[in-house]
């Protein structure tokens, strides 16, 4: 069976899956991975390069992986947990045991209750209401990170390695510049996003996703 494809951009929660699929060895040996443009919604990189992306993926967002058989998975909880399935380099407990129900409890958490405030900001309909509403509720979800999920200061979210839910909540935290809150505010929540930023592999993930935008 042919590899599997994931469709990503360079900063969204796509990226958290780039991230996860680069620790976890699988990049290019099981899985290869491929640039989309979110607001042209065409395939920037790779053999589809041009093509339209809702014939990918007729909802037209990332993370997007394409399996061999041509199945389709969308959304972080599912892609996420395919990527730690297929891993050489362990990016999750293992399957049946206590610790990875508790990641996929982490991973709906960030996704319904951090993702989702955060998100509905980048949208530019929407009304000052509405974003008033979003930021205490976002703002509401960082205090609870801080004081509650990385009170004792731990390193990561679950355990002690790195897992896929470390991913995710890296790049969610990345996004605060870009909507002005000033992350330094929740001093537990800033120390583990620098933390997870500083590790050498999610560096290198980086620098391989700056490497393959297309140069305009």
């Amino acid at each position: 069976m042919s590899n599997a494809t994931l469709y990503y951009t360079p900063t969204s929660c796509g990226a958290a899956n780039f991230i996860a699929a680069h620790r976890a060895g699988i990049l290019g040996s099981k899985l290869n991975a491929y640039q989309a443009d979110m607001q042209t919604h065409k395939v920037l990189t790779g053999p589809k390069a041009g093509a339209d992306f809702y014939t990918i993926n007729p909802k037209g967002n990332v993370p997007t992986i394409v399996l061999g058989d041509g199945t389709l998975l969308n959304e972080n909880g599912a892609t996420l947990q395919w990527i730690a399935d297929n891993a050489v380099t362990p990016v999750a407990p293992a399957n049946g045991t206590p610790q990875r129900y508790v990641l996929q409890s982490k991973l709906s958490w960030i996704a319904s209750e951090l993702q989702g405030p955060v998100a509905g900001l980048f949208d530019p309909a929407a009304t000052s209401e509405a974003r008033e509403h979003l930021t205490a509720k976002y703002h509401q979800k960082l205090q609870f990170l801080n004081d509650v999920e990385l009170a004792d200061g731990r390193k990561y979210c679950v355990g002690n390695e790195f897992t896929v839910a470390d991913s995710y909540l890296y790049i969610v935290l990345s996004w605060s510049p870009y909507i002005n809150l000033d992350l330094s505010k929740y001093p537990k929540a800033d120390a583990y996003f620098k933390r997870i930023g500083e590790l050498e592999f999610v560096k290198e993930a980086h620098a391989a996703m700056a490497a393959a935008k297309p140069q305009v």
